[in-house]
């Protein structure tokens, strides 16, 4: 009798497996061809790209056409749940991954002025997101959406933020197509910044800093990053996980200062857990065995292919999600703050890392 029991229960265990792995392939097989496509492309361009910029662009005009003849993308509705899992679990693996370049020595290189870069960063894009918002008289839940996107971590930190001031479905959508965007042009102007900016070219850490710090999306960090070199692409991705690691206060202080009817019922539901970013832990948690005990190398070549895959499938599921019409469905309001709020961080946070780095 018991025998059977197990037999049926590793019988039902293997059907769990078989489909969810059925559920997924179809999204997974899309996003990493894109990825594999994009891989090609940064090897053969002239001119030397990111694959992971590829792969957003390539997924958005691939998304975008579909959307001209299905708008609604029935077409590819047996890949959205393979697509979303490439866009949340595989980033996040990819980035723990790409730990495996990264030691303390290179951490600590970031100091003091790396930290007052985020701090500005993030408490001004929020103070003026809020201030910006009620002028243009934009709602609590759209506002506080927008500023938490920009100030912090893009997409992650809108949908991490939403169950706790219980924003509106339209609102979600509008902040992150308007934080989708502007993330997407800083990914590509950056890199094309670094070329014809001397005091970012002739210093790595600097644009390291400085992208880290004011670039939205954490993909966005390390696609831009891996655009400019080694350096700055640890560099960036280091200081973008200190601006990961506010999310936690930052939706903890939402809570406290009552934003939203959803506050206190997120709360009480633990949905405030939703919040911690796990994976800058394993980040990090890598990092540690890297600099205390050392990778072997040929684990670090096997963690660096499969980042690269992951992030690679992951920017194209994102760049398919990004629905261009919809961005200019929103209204100006919208956008106008979080291009205001870019600004402050693409003109301001420039010169704030410059003094702070160039000084400490």
């Amino acid at each position: 009798m018991k025998t059977a029991v197990v037999g049926d229960e590793n019988h039902n265990d293997k059907g769990l497996v078989v489909g969810f792995v059925q559920d997924r392939a179809a999204g997974l097989a899309v996003a990493g061809a894109i990825g594999m496509v994009s891989e090609t492309a940064a090897r053969l361009a002239p001119i030397s790209l990111s694959p992971l910029l590829y792969a957003t662009a390539f997924g958005i005009a691939i998304g975008n056409a579909l959307r001209l003849f299905d708008p609604e993308m029935k077409a590819i509705a047996p890949a959205a749940v393979g697509m979303d899992f490439a866009k949340r679990r595989l980033l996040r693996a990819g980035i723990i991954l790409y730990g495996a370049k990264v030691t303390f020595a290179k951490i600590l290189g970031i100091g003091l002025p790396g930290l007052l870069t985020v701090l500005y960063a993030v408490g001004s894009t929020l103070g003026i997101g809020f201030a910006l918002g009620r002028f243009l008289g934009l709602s609590e839940g759209l506002t506080t959406l927008i500023a938490t996107g920009s100030a912090i971590c893009g997409c992650s930190a809108v949908a991490a933020t939403q169950p706790i001031i219980n924003a509106e479905a339209h609102e979600v959508a509008a902040a992150v197509g308007v934080v989708v965007l502007c993330g997407t042009c800083a990914m590509f102007l950056y890199p094309a910044l670094f070329e014809v900016v001397p005091a970012l070219a002739n210093n790595p850490r600097l644009m390291g800093i400085y992208t880290g710090a004011t670039v939205h999306e954490l993909a966005g960090v390390v696609a831009a990053g891996n655009a400019m070199g080694v350096e700055v692409a640890s560099t960036s991705v280091i200081t973008k996980l200190v601006r990961v690691f506010l999310l936690e206060p930052w939706i903890i202080a939402l809570f406290y200062l009552g934003i939203g009817s959803g506050t206190k019922h997120a709360a009480s539901q633990g949905k405030r857990g939703k919040g911690v970013p796990w994976f800058a832990f394993g980040f990090l948690g890598v990092a540690t065995v890297n600099s205390i005990w050392g990778i072997a190398p040929s684990i670090q070549r096997l963690f660096t292919v499969l980042s690269a895959c992951f992030l690679a499938s992951a920017m194209a599921a994102l760049g398919i999600d990004t629905d261009l019409v919809k961005v200019k469905s929103l209204g100006w309001k919208p956008i106008a703050l979080a291009f205001a709020l870019w600004a402050n961080l693409l003109g301001v946070g420039f010169l704030v890392a410059r003094v702070l780095v160039g000084s400490l």
